[in-house]
């Protein structure tokens, strides 16, 4: 396969993963419906900064307020927006149309036809949509496509995707816990359905949530689809299968990474500090990306 193809189909998978996942930190953060008691020009500017965009939305000159956060995240000109990622999603997709199958591209395709109503929906319903959306292409890509390499790549680009993303919501979270004065209850319940892992907490853990408990169950549990080991320890699987000569330093930052998720404990994250442990955990999944880039995508 040439690097180009596997890149193509590598990023239409993270692409749409991040569409979806972009979707879900806005309401992870803003919680519509939900009365806020804090800081709310904190908690207006915590997605731009999650996000890196705080300087694009300045050069706007649009006040801070949650609509116009929400509007500029979901459909404005940044590459962080989850418009431009749809976009992205279906320019890589249609570059490689030939090795995925048709059901996959009308998916991607259909998406981002609709993508202008829906954007235009109340938040929650635009997440909803969106997730169901995402849900969509997971299941036509394993039940359409055969076990080959694009869908190894397909599938390396969601799990890296998957990992990074549940990471930003759970910063998003702790740094929330900083000028908001509502209960640890209520924080981790928000954060465990924003990933679609609250009735698995409760099945898996069976007790009240807690940042302890929550954390844990997100960063170390190996059967959740969203945690992060579990995203980790199946990418390093999809790795194993696309060989390659170059593979090497992307195996050895997987393996690297799993050590630590694997074997750290709440003690571990205490002693590190919450927020410095995720952003420690950020940079290796993002050193782990540029060892897929450079073994697999970039000629020497």
């Amino acid at each position: 396969m040439l690097s180009r193809t596997a890149s193509n189909l590598y990023w239409m998978a993270r692409y749409f993963e991040r569409a979806e996942s972009t979707a879900r930190l806005l309401n992870a953060c803003f919680q519509p419906g939900i009365p806020f008691n804090g800081d709310l020009d904190k908690l207006y500017s915590l997605p731009l900064q999650i996000q890196s965009t705080s300087t694009e939305f300045s050069q706007q000159n649009q006040s801070l307020n949650m609509k116009n956060v929400t509007n500029f995240i979901i459909a404005g000109a940044s590459p962080a927006s989850i418009k431009y990622c749809l976009e992205m999603a279906r320019e890589n997709a249609r570059s490689e149309r030939s090795r995925m199958s048709s059901q996959v591209w009308e998916v991607i395709n259909q998406t981002w036809l609709d993508f202008n109503s829906w954007q235009k929906q109340p938040l929650p319903l635009f997440k909803e949509w969106l997730q169901q959306r995402s849900f969509l292409l997971q299941g036509t890509i394993n039940n359409t496509m055969p076990a080959n390499l694009s869908r190894h790549f397909i599938r390396l680009g969601i799990f890296l995707e998957r990992a990074d993303q549940t990471l930003r919501i759970l910063e998003a979270e702790v740094a929330l816990r900083t000028f908001s004065y509502q209960s640890d209850y209520y924080h981790w319940n928000v954060i465990l359905r924003s990933v679609g892992s609250f009735e698995a907490y409760q099945e898996t853990v069976v007790d009240i949530p807690s940042q302890e408990l929550v954390l844990q169950f997100l960063l170390f549990n190996k059967t959740i689809p969203r945690s992060v080991r579990c995203c980790i320890e199946r990418a390093e699987r999809v790795l194993q299968l696309i060989r390659g000569q170059n593979r090497r330093p992307s195996l050895k930052a997987s393996a690297q990474l799993l050590v630590k998720l694997r074997f750290d404990s709440l003690d571990d994250i205490n002693k590190t500090g919450q927020k410095s442990y995720i952003e420690l955990l950020q940079k290796e999944v993002f050193d782990l990306a540029v060892a897929i880039e450079e073994g697999h995508f970039v000629s020497t």
